[in-house]
């Protein structure tokens, strides 16, 4: 095998430092859209609540509902910075049902629930404490799935 020159060797770590770069944001960003995508939706105001940041964890809450889609979180993943490697990355809910949403802590018994518009009916969207649509929490599950793909990459 042949030694390498500092100029090639440094020419090879920059191409591996890119490689885990793309690697690892490509991870980040399927992780992210399984976060908006697992978000349980009533009105789709929480689906829309998810921000990224890198400097510090956003603030910001919207009130915006939505059909369901979470278009607006899909755009804050576009926001993804190019170079992941080094960089906190935030991407935060400010909502206030999320830890509900992600923990549980619906009222068990559920005592009247929640009134439907279009039935003009109370409906039971909760199951022990979780709701129906995320009854173990979504976002550990999406962060252990981007865990285990990062220690493989």
């Amino acid at each position: 095998m042949p030694l390498l020159g500092l100029k090639e060797l440094k020419k090879d770590i920059a191409n591996v430092k890119t490689d885990l770069n793309g690697k690892v944001r490509t991870i980040f960003t399927k992780g992210l859209i399984d976060v908006v995508d697992g978000t349980p939706v009533d009105e789709g105001t929480t689906k829309n609540n998810w921000f990224l940041t890198t400097k510090a964890p956003s603030i910001r809450r919207t009130k915006n509902k939505s059909n369901g889609t979470g278009n607006a979180s899909f755009t804050q993943i576009l926001k993804m910075p190019k170079i992941v490697l080094g960089k906190t990355i935030f991407f935060t809910n400010n909502s206030p049902n999320i830890n509900v949403l992600e923990f549980g802590g619906y009222p068990v018994p559920v005592k009247k629930g929640t009134y439907n518009k279009k039935t003009r009916k109370f409906e039971i969207r909760s199951i022990n404490g979780f709701s129906k649509q995320a009854p173990k929490g979504w976002v550990r599950i999406a962060v252990l799935r981007m865990k285990n793909k990062l220690r493989s990459a």
